[in-house]
Order: structure tokens, then sequence, then C-alpha cells
């Protein structure tokens, strides 16, 4: 259809605290059941989350200069705030960060008026490679759209001078994303010129069109994740990501992390001390988030602030 409704959860530089820290999951009640059916765990050894504080201060008073935009794409069945460690990173060092909660991808969507939609992006497993692409790219490329759209509308709300437009530096633009929104990010960086740099974590790229994986595209470009052997599609999403990597025209990076596991690159492991146990995670999630929330960073900093720094090195000396 041509109406298509998504959350967006902006976070920013911030001249003052409010007295208000934003939750790290809003309608807990709602979402907490749906995590854990996506996840395929208990209700019960995911309850915590709702205690979870955040480090955000909800409509606090921004700084007034203007700062580089990051956009956040989600993972499928996961939700806009699933990241929110290194997102709040990113707005600790100078950035806007924009995070798109995908409908129908998310594990479930919530708008203000607390109508929700759930997870609808189920696709069996074993299905052919026709039937997977006939799925898939319909849907990667609508979230690639969802990601054009709220460029629009940033640009619209610079061009207004309306709040936050007043300090988007729309001319500054990356995207990172996990899984699905880190094949989305890949994906968006093809579609919209507009966008400066990409990251994708564990980054799907299974469902990307083949002729973008033939392609590459025109701006730096890096993925962290798992060891690919160990990839759920392996080795299908290994020749993706490497053809893709291959084809891009300029800097490209892929860093392949030991003993991690897909989640790691998610805010799980951080936030519950038995992600191990339940084979989510593979590392010690705190150490590991540390190091990437810098090493996001620094890649941003190099390629949208225009910094010369050895933001590799981290996890090159680290793992």
């Amino acid at each position: 259809n041509d109406f298509r409704k998504i959350v967006l959860q902006v976070w920013y530089p911030a001249i003052e605290k409010t007295d208000s820290i934003y939750p790290y999951l809003d309608y807990q009640d709602i979402r907490v059941p749906s995590i854990a059916k996506r996840l395929d765990v208990s209700e019960k050894i995911i309850k915590h989350i709702s205690d979870v504080k955040a480090n955000s201060y909800y409509k606090a008073r921004h700084i007034d200069e203007e700062f580089p935009i990051i956009i956040f794409s989600h993972g499928l069945g996961g939700n806009r705030t699933q990241n929110t460690a290194n997102i709040e990173s990113l707005a600790s060092n100078g950035y806007i960060v924009y995070a798109i909660e995908h409908t129908f991808d998310a594990n479930i969507t919530v708008f203000d008026d607390s109508t929700s939609y759930p997870f609808k992006s189920y696709l069996a497993d074993d299905v052919g490679k026709e039937e997977f692409y006939n799925v898939r790219i319909p849907q990667i490329t609508t979230r690639a759209k969802d990601v054009s759209f709220v460029i629009n509308q940033i640009t619209l709300f610079k061009s207004q001078g309306l709040y936050l437009g007043r300090i988007s530096d729309v001319n500054s633009i990356g995207i990172f994303g996990h899984s699905f929104g880190g094949g989305t990010a890949a994906l968006s960086s093809y579609l919209d010129s507009r966008i400066d740099a990409c990251l994708g974590l564990d980054a799907w790229f299974e469902p990307i069109p083949p002729s973008v994986i033939n392609s590459g595209i025109n701006i730096p470009f890096c993925w962290i994740g798992q060891v690919q052997k160990n990839w759920t599609t392996a080795p299908y999403n290994e020749q993706q990501l490497i053809s893709f990597h291959e084809n891009n025209k300029d800097d490209s990076y892929i860093i392949e992390i030991e003993k991690t596991k897909h989640m790691d690159y998610a805010d799980i492991p951080y936030i519950t001390r038995v992600s191990r146990l339940m084979g989510l995670s593979g590392k010690d999630g705190k150490n590991l988030t540390i190091d990437l929330n810098k090493t996001i960073n620094l890649f941003f900093d190099n390629y949208l602030k225009n910094q010369n720094n050895p933001w590799i090195e981290i996890l090159e000396n680290n793992y």
C-alpha cells in the first residue's frame, strides 16, 4: 500500500538533564511477551528487562549546533531500542541517532495511541531460493524505503527550521544496523546517495538483491560480526558478503570476531547474565559492547567528521 506507518525514536546531544529518564522499553507489558516469543525463551528469563535503566533524558534541551546524523535499523524480530548501548554511545559523542521500528518486522510495533502490530515476517527456513527472494527482496526494499522516508523528513525539518532539524547535519549521514538491519543499511546505501558511511553488525546479506551485491556501494563500509562459518546460512551469507565487499568502490572492511554469536552484536548479552546459558552469546557481553562502541564511534568519526584515527585497531588488538 502507499500508506505505511512506522515508529521513530531519536537520541541527541543535550545541554542539560531533565527529571525523566526515558525507559529502555516503553509499553513493557506488551513488549516483554513479544521479545520472549521471538527469542524463544520464557518470559521469566527476560522479565527483568522492564527494570533496565537507560541513560537518556526525555525531552532534554538539545545543544544548539549541528551534528552528523546516524540512522539505525534493527534486526528481524528486533526493535528500535535493541542496540541502545551503541546508540547512546554515539549520541554522547556528538551524533543524532534516528532509530526506526520497521512495522511487521519488529517483535511488536506499538504506536502512541497504544495500538500495536505484531511480528508478521515469518518464512520457513527450508523454502526454495525463488520463494525466498520473492518474499525477502520486497521486504528489505520496503525497509530501505523507510530509511529514505526518514531522511526526507529530517531534510524537511531542516528546511523549515523545526526542532531537531535545526541541529541535524543533512550533509553528513551514516547508517548502521544489526542482522537484517545491517542488510537494510547496505541496500539503503546503494539506493540513497545521501548516505555517506555504512556499518553492519553481523549483517544478514542473503536478502540483498544480487544486482546490488554485484555492484557494491560507493561509500565507506564495514561489516563486524561472528566468524562466517558459524552463520546460520553459511556459506551463502559469506559469499554474498565477500562479493559485496570486493565490489565496493570505497574503503571496505570485514572484521570477524571469534567465539561470538549473533546476539553479541545487540544489547541482550549486555543486559542479561544468562545470555550465554541461553545460547545467545559467546563472549563477555559488557567488554565486547564497550569495544564495539569505541569502534563504531571512531568509524563514523573517521568518515563523517573527517578525523584520521586508528579506529580498526581496537578490535584487532583485543580480539
